[in-house]
């Protein structure tokens, strides 16, 4: 989930010990998982770059009035 310019990962409580037990070693993602993640990232990423383009655009503006 994408929030006020973070990414967080929400897991269950077997999902977090399975990873603890397997600390420092690649994790298999089920494939479904892998879909579900991809969306996510997908949404995360065009959220942060949506924001960055409208205060690139801001910026932009501010400075193209500045030297008027």
């Amino acid at each position: 989930m994408y929030q006020n310019g973070e990414v967080f990962l929400s897991l269950t409580r077997d999902e977090v010990d399975h990873i603890y037990e397997n600390k420092g070693k690649p994790v298999a993602l089920g494939i479904r998982t892998l879909k579900v993640l991809h969306e996510d990232v997908s949404k995360a990423v065009l959220h942060h770059w949506s924001n960055v383009e409208v205060w690139d655009a801001i910026e932009e503006h501010l400075e193209s009035h500045k030297s008027k």
